[in-house]
């Protein structure tokens, strides 16, 4: 039998795709920077959140598809990258990279063979006044919450905390499971693009804006980075990683009350073989 991964053990494994996948951005001088929680990570502890259970980067678009079309033609050891345009039934709307020499089970979707991984977030210009940002922004949001839920085996209220989300939760579950992933996907990827990235006053992940407006940013907060350590590596954060942070969740240096700090993902990762 496989024995689980814990969480300590998980991290060092997507701490090794991080550092193949941040050495081929290097090579290619493409854009990325580690965001979300990695951010506070890399601010707060030098490495992950103790409790963290993922990797979480971000590429300007241009970045992002450049790094896309090379690894399309060169793949790398044991690393295999999971999307829509790779895997019909994938059931995000990020890239994932993945670790070939593990496999992970999740409580809610059918397994499509990925396993210990990273998100990326591909970055999209939402436009110059921060109105039209949240308008456009907001669509893609929608869109995402649709392919998200189309996905899902069964209806659940995890990670739900507004009442109103929870109330709507349910109606949204089966308007998805009706018309499929496949339809909001392809709105995704008819929508995606209207602005460029590096024309906007703000960007954001069209494609997984999950924060609503705290996850619309002003571009030039990206504009320049700095390395910063991480479990022993040094990697690329946004030089402004100040402003970034404090605009997504206030004061990210106080740390969560102790019932608060779990992964927020649900799966089960082992070792094949």
């Amino acid at each position: 039998m496989n024995k689980e991964l814990d969480t300590r053990q998980i991290q060092e494994v997507s701490l090794d795709i991080l550092r193949q996948v941040a050495e081929l951005c290097e090579k290619l001088d493409l854009r990325y920077y580690l965001i979300y929680g990695t951010l506070i990570g890399a601010v707060r502890h030098h490495g992950f959140i103790p409790w963290d259970d993922d990797v979480d980067i971000m590429m300007p678009r241009p970045d992002y598809d450049k790094l896309l079309e090379y690894l399309a033609l060169h793949k790398l050891p044991d690393l295999t990258v999971f999307n829509d345009q790779t895997h019909k039934d994938y059931p995000y709307t990020i890239t994932r990279i993945s670790n070939d020499r593990y496999f992970i089970e999740s409580e809610n979707e059918v397994s499509i063979g990925m396993g210990v991984f990273i998100d990326i977030y591909p970055y999209d210009g939402l436009g110059n006044t921060k109105e039209e940002a949240i308008r456009y922004g907001l669509i893609g949001d929608r869109l995402s919450s649709f392919c998200y839920q189309a996905t899902r085996k069964r209806f659940s209220l995890a990670n739900t905390a507004s009442f109103v989300k929870k109330i709507l939760k349910l109606p949204l579950y089966i308007v998805s499971k009706i018309i499929g992933k496949d339809y909001f996907q392809n709105k995704i990827n008819t929508l995606q693009g209207r602005y460029a990235y590096d024309g906007s006053e703000y960007v954001g992940c069209f494609v997984w804006l999950s924060g609503g407006i705290k996850d619309i940013f002003k571009r030039e907060w990206f504009d320049e980075y700095e390395m910063c350590e991480f479990e022993g590596y040094s990697f690329r954060i946004p030089k402004r990683y100040d402003e970034i942070l404090r605009h997504a969740y206030g004061d990210y240096m106080q740390l969560p009350p102790e019932n608060e700090r779990v992964g927020h993902h649900y799966y089960k990762a082992y070792k094949k073989g």
